[in-house]
């Protein structure tokens, strides 16, 4: 089976994709003869227009054509013709950001809009969270959704003695208490890096002995121990699709403090460790403080076991074989 995948993940920018990356090694491994193709930036009409021609022109050379992008990305890939096409829904392709009426209001708005715009002329779109599965089928009743969540590698992200892995980043017989957290973009607003900060600060004057480590510019192939490292990962996101750095930490055991964004709520239900919280910074504090000091061990891995690369990798390729061709 030969399936195309149009993104617009700047290679050039450090873990641009790297979920898309991981998952592409996934189906690889179960024999699909699997091409990236990265449409370039999207952001003028000049551009969207030349990459629709290009997936038209490439589409009948392969049997399934998959955006891994929703907006913009998900209307050039919409050019196919003749070939069944998917549509992977992230996140930021979906939900709206509620913040300043700034450009990154306007974007979100535009974004959501080039993603309803273009539902129908796929075949089957999937979600990467059961909300937004339930937010795609209240607008598109007759969609064919699928919640297929974003792998995580469990042979890479394990649980690991935090000292050892302190040791393996450099830093010996630390015994402060980490606090991770991830950002592609420490001025992404929706992922409230000052939120987190405050947040941080007032649980350092109640708790001391904590340190904030800011995920950033950091390689991929060094998360597993730098994640393992840290004894909890905050995520103060206005939204979320399903965070793929909450899903390393639970794999390496490690709870979480979030606001309420995509599925945390039901892991939070079942586990005292992980806590959902408000968008306040006094609330989440409370909350990190809380995490620390009672630090059980439990086995959060469990909760992303049906989310690794071998299950998630056949749920996919399973999908592609049950298309039918459009007419």
């Amino acid at each position: 089976m030969k399936v195309l995948w149009p993104h617009n993940f700047d290679p050039a920018v450090r873990n641009s994709g790297s979920f898309m990356k991981i998952s592409a090694v996934g189906l690889r491994d179960l024999g699909i003869d699997l091409e990236l193709c990265y449409l370039g930036n999207l952001r003028s009409l000049n551009n969207l227009s030349r990459a629709r021609m290009l997936v038209r022109h490439k589409s009948c050379s392969f049997d399934i054509i998959h955006a891994q992008y929703g907006s913009a990305c998900a209307v050039a890939t919409a050019a196919a013709r003749g070939v069944p096409k998917v549509l992977s829904l992230r996140g930021n392709d979906w939900s709206v950001y509620s913040g300043k009426y700034n450009f990154h209001y306007l974007h979100s708005r535009l974004a959501r809009l080039m993603t309803k715009s273009v539902l129908k002329d796929f075949e089957a779109v999937i979600t990467v969270s059961k909300r937004m599965l339930r937010e795609v089928q209240r607008y598109y009743p007759n969609a064919e959704v699928h919640y297929i969540p974003s792998p995580v590698d469990l042979e890479r992200f394990t649980p690991l003695d935090k000292q050892q892995a302190r040791k393996m980043l450099g830093y010996n017989n630390s015994n402060e208490k980490w606090i991770l957290f991830t950002t592609l973009s420490k001025t992404d607003p929706v992922k409230r890096l000052s939120l987190a900060q405050d947040a941080f600060s007032k649980a350092n004057q109640r708790m001391g002995n904590l340190r904030l480590r800011i995920a950033n510019g950091i390689d991929h192939k060094q998360m597993p121990v730098f994640v393992a490292s840290c004894d909890m990962i905050l995520c103060t996101s206005e939204t979320e699709g399903w965070p793929n750095s909450v899903k390393e930490a639970l794999a390496c055991n490690i709870p979480f403090v979030s606001t309420d964004v995509s599925d945390l709520a039901e892991i939070s239900e079942q586990e005292p460790s992980c806590r959902i919280c408000s968008p306040n910074a006094d609330a989440i504090a409370e909350n990190i403080c809380d995490v620390l000091s009672e630090m059980q061990q439990t086995d959060l891995r469990r909760h992303v076991q049906e989310m690794s690369l071998p299950v998630i990798s056949d749920k996919i390729v399973h999908l592609y074989k049950s298309i039918k061709t459009p007419c």
